[in-house]
């Protein structure tokens, strides 16, 4: 699709109400006849009119002309119309552009809306959310240019060739026309996929789950997409989780302390943004991730395992993928944990590396429908969740208000969540806060009488899957509304643009999630416990607060926020990949990169961005079932048959930092008392992999039989606590038999599911920006060339005959 740059506002209609692109629907079209034929364009726009709004008068306008020829060959789709090039703007203020959320995002009159709770409620008031990522855009190209100099030169480029249309152009075809060589043109070169299904009414139909189930013309099963999703990462504060499966029934193995309610703390690790490989997520992701981490490293470095062990709940950290499409990472979890997994050739499952079975450090996987680790079936009843949610920028101006979402209004009343939220508010108020205090929110119950607004946090998946029956609390920076001009799901939420972080407000945010999860899980099983008491419990074992100038915060801001290939993130999911290399015998390789600077964009999901599969005789599969015929038209080994069978995948490095860094930090509370019977830190061993580590003695085995030596971070430490869950939208399954990137719809989704895919890309994807100065030049150089010709060969011939005459030829 190619056309010639123009600025944005030459080609919108200016006699009507800018202001209301609704209301050019009674507009001439710019004077224009209805079908006048019109010179392809590229419209170009600065970031800071990249809005819903003028992307509709755009389409409009171009709506009322047919597309010209005068650039080669054209379709009739989107009218003269190209693409659209966005231009990196060299303004420096956040009032001058706008979230491409709408007012509720996961809200109303989007794919996620009833999966959130108070659906109509508007969070994103504040960012002038006009709904840009819900805009329909199908066959309008749209590119991004990150280069400040090179955006200036772009955009006096489409003024002046904009002017030239002005000054030679009275309203007829032939001025226009007159301006169109020399231009510089925009390629664009974005195909997305067959599409072109329409309904009766002309609306297209090409969604989903007819690109994931597209055949082609043999009805082979070829899709032209793949589901958005990837892995979360979950892991246990205390003496790892038994391996083998419980036989009690209900998911947990009866004596084994396995019947314990979890307290989830929690938080989504991705964000999203109009160019998807421009998610930066400052505050709405790298802010949620690092407050999480900090916390987990002060458990870690603050309790042995058995005192974390003797509270009644037991603490799980879990980091979400995906959340930010329909909640696909903290659904596919909570689902598979509280409403019961069921493994169809039984829940006990098979050994993940089948060599390894006898192994009571190897995880049990089940093979239909897949999951590569089957661990969390012996996690207790979730009992409440503390999810936080952009926690970096409380407004700036010396704000230090944090505010506690839910509370009673999430689990009917019960008291629990109550209770949490209390003790968030009393822990908040302690000295080593830095001033930063946490209160309860002022939102309000809605219209409906009932329903009390979340914002869209892992605890909206709870309280929606529970239908209210277990709930929590979200401790966020904002109040009712987002913090205004947070441009919240912005490509320019960085810090390297306009995002500016509390770094002390992260730190504090750290501390009192990790009391207040400690808080809670102290919490006995009859609720007799006063919010007071138990705050004051988790103080006395968490004295110490988490500090934003120490060596671990600056090593993981710096990953987070400013260099996702870090040193830090590098050397973890180092050590990750090997220890999975070693462990399956196979080597998937390093897993994508999270990019410099960091970028939270979920990808797709596939083999090679964290599908997990299994490898059995020599062949792979999205799932499988032994002693069925495959698409080969041969019969399929049984799972084991070939001793090298085993499940693999290849997560994110941000994945497989998280992983190894909660093994590192949770795996520094088994060690063993030293001879003199002291508590202190033993000299870590080094270490590549988990082999280096089978020589270590300082592990404590006592309260777990699977606390063995395990590399994390390049260290010898005790006892593996973290586990990878699929984040797939809970409508996928795996194809059973089939290769991987084949998905089978769920019949049991009730179609409440966002199901959101991405198509797959051609290889030649791009834009390409060249000067093109039409025929006549053409025309000129070969007359030119051909009378050089002639001249040349006249004057040949005239060398010859003197040559001749002279008797030198």
């Amino acid at each position: 699709m190619t056309g010639r740059l123009l600025d944005w506002t030459s080609v919108i209609d200016t006699n009507g109400d800018n202001n209301d692109a609704a209301d050019q629907e009674a507009a001439s079209g710019g004077g224009a006849a209805q079908g006048e034929t019109m010179p392809p364009y590229v419209a170009v726009m600065s970031e800071e009119n990249y809005t819903a709004d003028n992307i509709a008068k755009l389409v409009y306008y171009a709506s009322q002309y047919s597309a010209g020829d005068h650039y080669g060959s054209v379709d009739d789709t989107g009218g003269p119309l190209r693409g659209v090039l966005v231009l990196a703007s060299s303004s420096n203020s956040t009032s001058s552009f706008s979230s491409p959320e709408p007012p509720s995002p996961q809200g109303d009159d989007t794919p996620s809306a009833s999966l959130s709770i108070g659906s109509s409620y508007e969070w994103n008031a504040n960012n002038n959310g006009d709904g840009l990522t819900n805009t329909d855009m199908y066959g309008l190209p749209t590119a991004y240019v990150t280069n400040v100099n090179t955006a200036s030169y772009l955009r006096s480029v489409a003024l002046e060739q904009s002017n030239a249309i002005s000054s030679t152009s009275n309203g007829g075809e032939s001025d226009v026309d007159a301006a169109v060589y020399p231009s510089i043109l925009s390629e664009f070169n974005y195909y997305m996929g067959p599409g072109g299904e329409v309904d009766n009414d002309g609306n297209a139909v090409y969604d989903s789950k007819k690109c994931l189930g597209w055949k082609d013309t043999d009805g082979d099963w070829s899709p032209r997409c793949a589901p958005l999703g990837g892995n979360s990462v979950w892991a246990v504060a205390g003496s790892p989780l038994p391996l083998a499966y419980a036989e009690n029934g209900d998911g947990n193995e009866g004596g084994d302390d396995n019947d314990r309610p979890i307290i989830l703390v929690a938080a989504s690790i991705d964000s999203t943004s109009m160019f998807h490989d421009l998610s930066p997520g400052a505050n709405n992701a790298a802010s949620n991730i690092l407050a999480l981490l900090l916390s987990a490293q002060l458990i870690g470095s603050s309790l042995k395992d058995e005192a974390l062990d003797e509270l009644y709940g037991r603490i799980t950290f879990a980091f979400f993928q995906g959340d930010s499409y329909g909640y696909i990472g903290s659904r596919r979890f909570l689902k598979d944990v509280t409403e019961g997994f069921e493994c169809t050739a039984g829940n006990e499952g098979v050994a993940s590396v089948y060599k390894k079975k006898d192994d009571e450090t190897t995880t049990r996987a089940c093979l239909q429908p897949l999951r590569a680790d089957l661990t969390f079936q012996n996690l207790g009843q979730v009992r409440g969740m503390i999810a936080v949610d952009q926690v970096g920028n409380l407004g700036g101006n010396g704000n230090k208000n944090m505010y506690v979402q839910g509370g009673a209004a999430t689990d009917g009343g019960q008291g629990f969540a109550t209770f949490m939220s209390n003790v968030m508010v009393e822990l908040s108020g302690n000295d080593d806060n830095g001033g930063y205090v946490a209160q309860a929110s002022s939102v309000a119950v809605q219209d409906d009488g009932t329903t009390y607004p979340l914002p869209p946090t892992p605890l909206s998946s709870l309280v929606q899957l529970s239908s209210s029956a277990v709930g929590g609390v979200a401790l966020t920076g904002c109040d009712d509304t987002f913090v205004a001009d947070s441009l919240y799901h912005s490509h320019l939420d960085s810090t390297s643009n306009f995002t500016t972080i509390d770094k002390d407000a992260i730190a504090s945010v750290a501390t009192l999630l990790a009391r207040s999860a400690v808080a809670a899980a102290y919490q006995n099983a009859n609720d007799e416990v006063e919010y007071a008491t138990a705050a004051a419990y988790a103080l006395e074992l968490l004295p110490n607060a988490v500090s934003s100038s120490s060596e671990t915060f600056a090593n993981l801001y710096n990953c987070l926020f400013e260099d996702g290939n870090c040193e830090t993130f590098l050397t973890y999911g180092a050590v990750e990949h090997l220890n999975d290399a070693t462990r399956t015998g196979s080597d998937l390789g390093m897993g994508q990169p999270l990019r410099t600077p960091p970028n939270y964009y979920t990808s797709i999901y596939d083999a090679s961005n964290g599908q997990a599969f299994v490898h059995a005789s020599g062949k792979s599969y999205g799932s499988m079932k032994g002693g069925e015929t495959g698409e080969d038209e041969e019969v399929i080994k049984n799972y084991g048959e070939d001793e090298n069978d085993a499940f693999l995948m290849r997560p994110a490095l941000l994945e497989m930092s998280i992983f190894d860094l909660l093994n590192d930090y949770f795996g520094r509370g088994s060690f063993a008392a030293s001879e003199d019977g002291s508590d202190e830190t033993p000299t870590l061993a080094t270490c590549k992999n988990s082999n280096d580590c089978s020589s270590v003695s300082y592990c404590n085995s006592e309260s777990s039989s699977i606390v063995v030596p395990t590399c994390a971070g390049g260290s010898c430490v005790c006892g593996s606590r973290s586990h990878y869950h699929p984040a797939l939208d809970e409508a996928l399954s795996a194809a059973t038999n089939l290769g991987t990137g084949r998905f089978e719809l769920q019949d049991e989704d009730e179609g409440i599911s966002a199901l959101y895919t991405e198509p797959y890309w051609s290889n030649y994807v791009g834009v390409r920006i060249y000067n093109d100065a039409g025929n006549t030049p053409g025309v000129y150089a070969s007359i030119i060339g051909a009378a050089f010709a002639l001249v040349c060969i006249l004057f040949g011939l005239r060398v010859k005959k003197t040559m001749v005459k002279e008797k030198v030829y």
